[in-house]
């Protein structure tokens, strides 16, 4: 043990610093961790193989004391909350709804009770801020102490989002508990609700799209009513008929819009992190709370955000200044297997949190949401042009920010570090055709690809040039294609690269693309990240979600292993072919 780092951990197990440190973590993880009313127990007894409930656990770390594997990371979880309240075993009988909006709501009041007009103090927008939520800390009715007014109401709206509640059913619902309690604060419409998310800067923007998705009705196209590559209006005309006025029927005209997305603005969301003191201090974890020995524990530990460090160090010597992933994939909203629906969402990661909080549901950013009913394919760069803009804003000029942990304002930038997706997801968002014989991104145009004559698709071999130079298996005729193998390891594509092949290169986003006159080069665009300054220097652009590689090579070999009919790979093509 190394100075103070374990300094509560190792002292005796009666003493009153350890049982503080040790209702710290649980009051801290218990609420990430749990499932249901239990999580796995971190304690030298059960070393996180078995579920208990919060009481059970806090009596194992009480007697047995903390796995030593364990031991770093109760104390990082630990010094997250440094108030520790004597009932917070009392679980039936706190806020029970504790959402990263709700703590938000919780631990914002003292910090604004009496503001000034100085100019360090927070601006207009903070204060009306803690107005709200000084009006939702109110109890839900006099005497109330399980749900306060927001707590509820953001309850009631996250039910209602979950179990697919429609708007007029939940307004009945309202006015139904409104006549039951009237002693209780609710809202009296879904509209009233939606309109505290909007008071508290969490609204949404609409914005109209081609049908086709050639185009967002935006800036200089917000007026126009035909869309420019294609020609197909943005409107559904209805036509109904009026009442009869000296028999010449009025014919009501009504507009109904054919393609709509939502856009989450990110500036005040990041706002917001650093009104709350608590997530303000956890949003500089990776600069002052990481330990720094060498592992890779955190993408901070990585080579992509430290070359990015060296680049920029104007950006990187701001800790709070945030990092962010992209990531997307396509879903059925609707539930069922059987419907053809794909609504892509677009969300972003905040790597400045700790590994055990970063990748939470609770802490991941919806930025854009993109309505099916099909993938939007090459054109997603159509869709992503607002979060494009509003990054290289926050890149450039950054948004003016109040920290309540050092009740200052300051100036926040953001950046980018890489995209995550599936391979056919990289295609989409890198430009980089995955299909055909250079596929593979990372090999790009030294790929070894052959074309099986008898199963009729692609096949990629000669994959010992990545082997050291003196490794046997390059001599190795028989296992493999009965060459030796003297090639190297291809040189990946860095974004200049990219930039300096693609110069001069239009992109024509076309939903259905002609099979005759088909390019030889790879790339079906230029991806739109290259819109910011410094993608061209990051070492790492795209990430692969190993959930669908994983998957598929492991059925793919115990498929042939175990012989599975229908799902083995050996079978008579693929011998005429070997």
């Amino acid at each position: 043990m190394d100075g103070d780092y374990y300094i509560w951990i190792s002292l005796p197990r009666s003493s009153s610093e350890y049982v503080k440190g040790i209702k710290n973590f649980l009051s801290n993880e218990f609420p990430i961790y749990k499932r249901g009313e239990e999580m796995k127990s971190p304690c030298r007894k059960c070393a996180e193989r078995y579920w208990h409930r919060q009481k059970t656990i806090y009596d194992h770390l009480i007697f047995s004391g903390p796995s030593e594997l364990h031991e770093e990371w109760i104390y990082e979880v630990s010094k997250m909350k440094l108030e520790v309240t004597d009932d917070f075993m009392d679980c039936e009988t706190g806020m029970e709804f504790q959402d990263n909006l709700g703590a938000m709501f919780d631990c914002t009041g003292k910090k604004f009770q009496n503001l000034g007009d100085g100019e360090e103090k927070p601006n207009v927008e903070a204060k009306k801020f803690y107005q709200h939520v000084k009006e939702g800390k109110q109890p839900l009715y006099p005497g109330c102490t399980k749900y306060s007014r927001l707590s509820f109401m953001i309850k009631l709206y996250h039910l209602k989002c979950v179990h697919g509640i429609s708007e007029s059913a939940f307004g009945e619902l309202l006015s139904l508990m409104k006549d039951a309690f009237p002693n209780a604060h609710l809202p009296l419409s879904f509209n009233t609700a939606k309109s505290v998310i909007k008071d508290l800067g969490l609204d949404y923007q609409k914005i109209h799209a081609c049908p086709n998705s050639y185009m967002l009705y935006l800036a200089e196209n917000k007026d126009k009513d035909v869309c420019d590559t294609c020609g197909v209006s943005r409107w559904i005309i209805q036509e109904k008929k009026g009442i009869p006025d000296n028999n010449n029927p009025q014919k009501l005209i009504h507009k109904v819009l054919t393609n709509v997305m939502r856009y989450f603005p990110l500036r005040p969301r990041l706002q917001r992190l650093f009104m709350c003191k608590e997530f303000s201090e956890i949003m500089r974890w990776h600069a002052v709370g990481r330990k720094e020995d060498g592992n890779l524990r955190h993408p901070a530990d990585a080579k992509a955000w430290k070359s990015m460090d060296a680049r920029y160090p104007d950006f990187s010597s701001e800790i709070w200044n945030v990092r962010l992933g992209v990531a997307t994939d396509g879903f059925n909203p609707f539930r069922s297997m059987n419907l053809s629906h794909s609504t892509w969402p677009i969300v972003l990661v905040n790597y400045n949190l700790p590994p055990w909080l970063c990748m939470k549901q609770e802490n991941l950013i919806l930025s854009t949401l993109i309505f099916g009913p099909e993938s939007p394919k090459n054109n997603i760069d159509v869709y992503m042009q607002p979060l494009i803009m509003e990054l290289k804003s926050l890149w450039n000029i950054g948004a003016k920010v109040y920290d309540a942990l050092t009740d200052e304002n300051f100036q926040l930038r953001a950046s980018v570090l890489w995209t995550i997706s599936d391979f056919p997801g990289y295609a989409m968002l890198s430009g980089w055709s995955t299909k055909g014989k250079l596929a593979c991104p990372a090999c790009n145009y030294e790929n070894s690809s052959n074309y099986l004559k008898h199963r009729k698709k692609m096949c990629y071999m000669n994959h010992q040039k990545f082997l050291d130079p003196t490794h046997k298996w390059r001599l190795d005729k028989r296992r493999f294609n009965g060459e030796v193998e003297m090639g190297t390891s291809p040189q990946i594509l860095s974004g200049t690269d990219i930039d300096e092949l693609l110069s001069g290169f239009e992109n024509q986003f076309r939903v259905k693309r002609k099979k005759k006159g088909k390019s030889d080069s790879p790339f079906k665009k230029k991806s739109i990240f290259f819109y910011w300054p410094y993608w061209f220097h990051n070492p790492l652009h795209h990430n692969l979600d190993p959930m669908h590689i994983e998957k598929n090579i492991c059925d793919k070999i115990l498929g042939t292993l175990l012989n599975i009919c229908g799902k083995t790979k050996d079978h008579v093509n693929a011998r005429k072919d070997l």
